[in-house]
């Protein structure tokens, strides 16, 4: 019987990092050895009998340790650019000095924006001028590895996935729940965007079939379901979970997108002045607020006035036509996702790596409504 390979899970706490733990024990793929920054992160998979190691993303010498006897290393670490761009570096050459055969990269199809031109493939060059800091971040670690294997001493696969959704997810399933059941929820459009899901047990599988092919090192992929799906067909299958009518959700049109922010991050400002202002009068005796209030120029008192009270957290309202309309806070980034309008393909990830998803859109959404009933305590159907 063959030796199963060993493979470091760099980010093994994480929502892909634990799932991929899972996985290739569950399939008895490999010798696992997750790699974590606490102790505490090993929470979720102290079930496993498990070699953990404790290092910091970004020590080089800490990580060269844990990897010490691995024949491929899984990058799934997340954090801002600081740490994106420091555990990059320091897991290569961590990795080049252990014996590391292969590192399989887990970045993200935001290096070619939020709306990728119609034709892009993963070939396309990545953007770095972007108004995201997470997208340019991720862009930039990539032409860092890219200048990094050059010596190749690793091979480095890169694996771009979009809306990585399904139980246990924050980002594209708990938070959109919960944004349905308090009413902060929203839609660009109706929801007509295209949103490049992939379901977590089909990226998990991606992942392992670019650490064993033989037609994967130093390549780039975009991973995704394969399937045309929009924002509203996300939103509905979570809205259907958690108990939400989906028709409730409001919409907004994409032209009015930048004046409403706009608008809601003046009125937060106005907020943030008022409860500065409210501190202050609260705090301040009442001869000193005397004192304080006369020294200030007539136009500043009026002003004072005017944002003394505070703005709700998560409500705004802007004006479309002649009709003063409320809305959710909206997230920028969030907006700019639901303005896609081209669904990323899969061509080169089918023909080199032999990746096909298993799990439809509309099975995974089965698994992540199980999943989401039991995590909200509701009883199953």
């Amino acid at each position: 019987m063959s030796k199963l390979c060993t493979a470091g899970i760099l980010g093994a706490s994480g929502f892909i990092g634990s799932r991929l733990v899972e996985w290739l024990i569950l399939n008895n793929l490999a010798e696992v050895r997750p790699i974590v920054r606490s102790w505490k992160g090993m929470a979720r998979l102290s079930r496993f009998n498990l070699e953990t190691w404790i290092a910091d993303a970004v020590n080089e010498s800490a990580l060269e340790k844990a990897l010490s006897g691995c024949d491929v290393l899984f990058n799934c670490i997340a954090g801002d650019r600081d740490v994106i761009l420091k555990s990059t570096t320091a897991a290569y050459r961590a990795a080049a000095k252990a014996g590391v055969r292969r590192i399989v990269y887990l970045s993200s199809a935001v290096v070619h924006g939020f709306n990728p031109p119609v034709g892009t493939q993963d070939d396309s060059p990545i953007i770095l001028n972007q108004p995201f800091k997470y997208n340019v971040s991720k862009a930039m670690a990539e032409r860092l590895l890219r200048r990094l294997r050059v010596d190749g001493a690793v091979e480095v696969v890169t694996l771009r996935p979009s809306i990585v959704f399904g139980p246990r997810s924050v980002g594209w399933t708990t938070n959109i729940a919960l944004d349905l059941l308090t009413k902060n929820a929203y839609l660009i459009d109706g929801g007509s965007g295209i949103c490049n899901t992939v379901y977590i047990d089909n990226l998990i599988e991606a992942m392992w079939l670019a650490a064993m092919s033989d037609r994967s090192p130093n390549r780039d992929f975009l991973i995704g379901d394969g399937e045309r799906i929009t924002w509203a067909d996300l939103y509905d299958a979570v809205a259907k979970a958690v108990g939400v009518e989906f028709s409730a959700v409001p919409s907004i049109a994409s032209e009015d997108v930048s004046r409403i922010f706009a608008e809601q991050r003046q009125a937060q400002r106005r907020a943030a002045l008022g409860r500065f202002v409210w501190a202050v009068r609260e705090s301040l005796p009442f001869k000193a607020k005397a004192s304080l209030i006369r020294l200030l120029p007539p136009n500043l008192k009026n002003t004072l006035k005017q944002v003394s009270v505070p703005f709700s957290k998560n409500k705004g309202s802007a004006m479309l036509g002649n009709e003063k309309r409320s809305f959710p806070e909206l997230d920028l980034e969030i907006a700019s996702l639901q303005q896609c309008h081209y669904v990323l393909p899969i061509t080169k990830a089918k023909e080199l790596i032999g990746y096909v998803p298993r799990v439809s859109f509309s099975e995974g959404c089965r698994r992540t409504t199980e999943w989401l009933r039991f995590a909200f305590g509701y009883k199953q159907q």
